[in-house]
């Protein structure tokens, strides 16, 4: 039976070769052991719909097409840095599209997906946030040049990882009833990112894990094999 791979949080940015060889290397491991493959959100530090952000990264759809290819399932869910993803362009590389948050069945398992904002409802800024300004957000994608868009995004980013430093770690806490209440509908494993920080804690026979977030020297990944979850840390040979 081959492995389930879980991550979330790379991060990827276009002028960071360190981190693309990285996470490059990663794919290769997941393809040499033809295993399936969740990636939980925040694949890219910034993603908008226009021609240079589509040119940096299209050797990461590219790789993954590859692995679909190889009958492997690779499934992609978005975050709150790369949430302007569009499924039909994901789709077209053979991706499979899972939203913000998607309940998936390996091996008789049920497991829910979520990138993890949606499970930190004490962050109430920011969903608040997000109810009013991603609307806003997709319509910009929409209509701004690319070369304004990726401009102003780069201000915003520098600014919001400010505001994010600044703030009350407690407002990055996964809410635990969120979670138990998962597992009370029948869900045996929720896996999430987004606090970039290493969790897990086990009720009854259900199982939460938060994934820490990669840097340019390795990546941590969540491996499902054997009905175990076993959190590794990968780096390049």
């Amino acid at each position: 039976m081959a492995g389930t791979y879980f991550v979330a949080d790379i991060h990827l940015c276009s002028n960071n070769r360190h981190q693309q060889r990285l996470f490059n290397a990663f794919l290769d491991h997941v393809l040499n052991h033809n295993g399936s493959l969740y990636i939980i959100g925040d694949l890219f530090d910034f993603w908008a719909n226009n021609k240079n952000v589509y040119a940096a990264n299209s050797w990461v759809f590219e790789k993954l097409q590859l692995l679909c290819s190889k009958g492997c399932t690779v499934g992609l869910l978005i975050g709150n840095r790369d949430f302007l993803l569009r499924k039909k362009m994901v789709g077209s590389y053979g991706i499979h599209y899972l939203g913000e948050e998607a309940k998936v069945a390996i091996d008789g398992k049920q497991f829910f997906l979520a990138h993890g904002h949606t499970l930190c409802l004490s962050d109430t800024q920011f969903l608040q946030y997000r109810a009013r300004m991603w609307p806003l957000f997709k319509m910009a994608d929409r209509i701004l040049p690319g070369c304004i868009e990726n401009y102003l995004a780069d201000k915003f980013m520098l600014q919001s990882k400010k505001v994010i430093q600044a703030q009350d770690p407690s407002r990055f806490r996964f809410t635990r009833n969120a979670i138990e209440n998962k597992f009370n509908n029948g869900i045996d494993y929720v896996i999430c990112g987004h606090t970039h920080q290493p969790e897990t804690f086990q009720s009854g026979e259900h199982i939460f894990h938060a994934l820490p977030a990669w840097d340019e020297k390795s990546g941590y990944y969540l491996l499902y094999e054997h009905d175990v979850c076993t959190l590794k840390n990968f780096t390049p040979a």
